[in-house]
């Protein structure tokens, strides 16, 4: 039984962030946690396997669904307490990311998790059937050729990469000729997340934009040949994996 509600209206990327602080609670409270993220995400199923997770709770999106996101989190966290108080849950709580810290140790400070002992390393939690399926689609799409996988459009215009850059960069940089790009090969909602996570494992070379794509490398330990980080280094410093990582960032094209 758990006795704490984490409210956590942010990102997918954001989401597996907070993994490791998850994974801390739980080795050291031995207690599940209620979550409680963007009903947007509800398909996805991201943290659907989390083993360190016994409920998921689903919020308005506070950053686009109100006059402003101030009005937004103070929403989301109040509708939210009075869910988790229904199902006796007392205590809530819901991180934020205002300093200019790593979000991966933000995050275990809040949940009081953080000490010498803390595993940074990130998690995505697969299934069998995701692994299965995405056997099923990249035998479809690409035999038993050697494929790039590319990410380019995350709907934030300043974090995306340009039509067709993935492509060229993995043609000239690694070699590759045949690619499975999300909004191309396939979309975004034809397949939850995890099956589109096994899908990239596959892949012989990334090309991502910011994204949820590139935290999910550094949880998988997959090498990222290329990642455009639009924001600007200040960004990558709150975002980037904490645990060793091979990655090739890149903040103007």
């Amino acid at each position: 039984m758990n006795d704490l509600l984490i409210v956590y209206p942010h990102g997918l990327g954001d989401c597996i962030l907070l993994t490791p602080a998850l994974k801390a609670y739980f080795k050291k409270y031995n207690k599940k946690v209620a979550l409680a993220m963007m009903e947007r995400f509800k398909s996805a199923e991201l943290l659907n396997s989390c083993p360190y997770i016994s409920d998921i709770l689903y919020t308005k999106d506070a950053w686009n669904d109100f006059a402003n996101s101030h009005i937004g989190f103070q929403v989301v966290f109040q509708t939210s307490a009075l869910a988790a108080k229904k199902k006796g849950i007392e205590n809530v709580i819901m991180p934020m990311h205002r300093e200019p810290k790593s979000k991966i140790l933000l995050n275990a400070q809040f949940l009081d998790a953080l000490d010498d002992n803390f595993d940074s390393h990130t998690e995505i939690y697969t299934t069998i059937e995701a692994i299965r399926k995405a056997n099923e689609v990249v035998k479809e799409l690409v035999g038993d050729d050697e494929f790039g996988f590319i990410h380019s459009k995350t709907g934030l215009p300043t974090k995306d990469l340009p039509d067709n850059y993935g492509r060229n960069w993995l043609r000239e940089n690694r070699g590759l000729n045949k690619f499975i790009e999300i909004g191309q090969e396939i979309e975004y909602n034809d397949f939850n997340i995890n099956i589109q996570f096994e899908i990239m494992r596959q892949a012989k070379a990334v090309c991502l934009a910011d994204s949820v794509f590139y935290h999910a490398c550094g949880a998988m330990d997959k090498p990222v040949d290329f990642v455009y980080f639009g924001r600007g280094e200040g960004v990558y410093n709150r975002v980037k994996p904490v645990h060793n990582v091979v990655q090739n960032i890149v903040y103007r094209l």
